[in-house]
């Protein structure tokens, strides 16, 4: 684990967290523009898609987040709206979803066909986000034996201030269960490398599955379920609180997302296969929404 990739001062860094997703964007969208290219669609949209699901994604995150840590917010709004961390994923993507619709609505796209296009691209990009998160140590797992074959624990990081980073090290020192002498935490699952791995084989699994004449919107579909569900796995062995956890800790908030995700994701399946996702052109809107209306005339 590094969090700190170059300390540039004593109060500015570069951080591995976004180098990974930097890197994590890049991937996503070269795949995307190549897939839409394949598709017959011009690349521009995808750029602008990027850039609006991106900005809103982080806005949604971080509201939720806030929303998940409410007496905290009240306590230091500041601290919590402008720090460098602090994000539920799954609110960000169903904010960012809304977000793009209405972006591909105002210029005359049809949203399912974007969304089967970008949809592998987002679990790629969200797994090195993953990674990302495993150099920082921030989502990190519950305590679990050595006998699991497959744990490990977190060292002591200091900051630049002489403070300790937050992670699996710190909270297991903040709870008691060990002495501020210890050099690691005790052994965590794993937790942000199983879920890297695991989007990144949904991607590999969406892409392969791409392949087939689909209707509109399956692909999209896929993925919601898919991550949905994986997440809703792994979220059992997640041990950082922070994230919202209710009713005696049996379920978090992403656990509660999740379930409507899959509920989400089943929909639209069920619209694709009735043919319902190929919806009619918005009112004429920009230059991409009257090209889109002129090659459906000229077909007829």
């Amino acid at each position: 684990m590094n969090p700190v990739l170059v300390q540039v001062t004593d109060n500015f860094y570069i951080g591995t967290y976004g180098v990974m997703i930097a890197l994590g964007l890049l991937a996503g969208v070269v795949l995307a523009i190549v897939r839409a290219k394949r598709a017959g669609m011009q690349p521009d949209p995808v750029i602008d898609l990027t850039f609006v699901g991106v900005v809103s994604g982080f806005v949604g995150g971080r509201l939720a987040y806030v929303l998940v840590n409410w007496g905290e917010f009240v306590q230091a709004p500041g601290v919590l709206l402008f720090s460098r961390s602090g994000f539920v994923f799954l609110g960000g993507l169903l904010f960012a979803a809304a977000a793009c619709g209405a972006y591909l609505y105002w210029k005359g796209l049809n949203f399912w066909r974007m969304a089967d296009v970008v949809a592998p691209s987002v679990a790629l990009g969200h797994g090195f986000g993953r990674l990302g998160c495993h150099f920082a140590g921030c989502c990190y797992g519950e305590v679990c034996g050595r006998e699991h074959g497959v744990c490990l624990s977190v060292p002591r990081i200091e900051t630049a201030d002489s403070g300790v980073w937050p992670n699996a090290y710190y909270d297991h020192v903040s709870r008691g269960l060990l002495g501020p002498e210890a050099e690691y935490s005790l052994p965590v699952w794993p937790v942000q490398l199983m879920e890297a791995g695991g989007l990144f084989l949904l991607a590999g699994a969406l892409l392969l599955v791409s392949r087939r004449v689909l209707p509109l919107g399956a692909i999209f579909g896929m993925y919601l379920v898919g991550y949905a569900v994986l997440r809703f796995v792994l979220e059992f062995l997640r041990g950082d609180e922070e994230r919202g956890v209710f009713f005696g800790e049996l379920v978090s908030t992403s656990q509660i997302l999740s379930v409507a995700l899959v509920g989400l994701g089943v929909w639209v399946l069920a619209r694709a296969w009735r043919g319902q996702n190929v919806a009619p052109e918005p009112a004429e809107k920009g230059r991409e929404g009257q090209e889109t209306r002129r090659r459906g005339h000229q077909k007829k």
